[in-house]
């Protein structure tokens, strides 16, 4: 459930940078993690959802595709800012309904970003901060568009983002 919850909600950051205004930066091409945590109504920390740490595997053409994915979910989509730091809002369309989306991304370099939103749905608040970092180049046998996590030191692939519709 963990797992669903923050992938969705990672899904609906990256989903958002339909161009309506400002084109966000582009990733350096390796490995990057991400570190999430999520939290629920009253700022309280969801169950099993803190320090979430997610791999993915980015070229210049499969950063675009994590950036868009899922964007035909969302309306009123707006992407704006410069340099370093781009705020993102809109209405995406979720499982449970609609949610409304604010997230500002703060860019420290092409290896570095912070990601924090906040999500209003009709269950309530939903707010999530992700660190991401480029770790290098992706290990043998992981490709553009893998994602994943480490399990006892092994690359264990939950799917590859070629694999999403737009």
């Amino acid at each position: 459930m963990v797992r669903f919850v923050t992938g969705g909600l990672i899904a609906a950051l990256y989903l958002t940078a339909i161009a309506h205004a400002a084109q966000l930066p582009a990733r350096a091409s390796g490995l990057w993690q991400s570190k999430t945590s999520v939290f629920g109504p009253n700022d309280r920390p969801m169950a099993q959802a803190q320090n979430v740490v997610t791999l993915t595997c980015v070229d210049p053409e499969t950063d675009q595709k994590f950036l868009l994915v899922g964007q035909s979910r969302c309306s009123e989509l707006t992407v704006s800012g410069s340099g370093a730091t781009y705020e993102i809002n809109g209405i995406c369309a979720q499982p449970a309904g609609t949610a409304k989306i604010h997230e500002t991304l703060h860019y420290s370099s092409s290896k570095s970003l912070q990601l924090k939103a906040n999500f209003s749905t009709s269950s309530g608040k939903i707010s999530m901060t992700s660190n991401l970092q480029w770790m290098g180049k992706c290990p043998a046998g992981m490709v553009p568009g893998d994602e994943g996590e480490m399990v006892n030191g092994s690359f264990v692939k939950a799917g590859n983002i070629n694999d999403h519709n737009p």
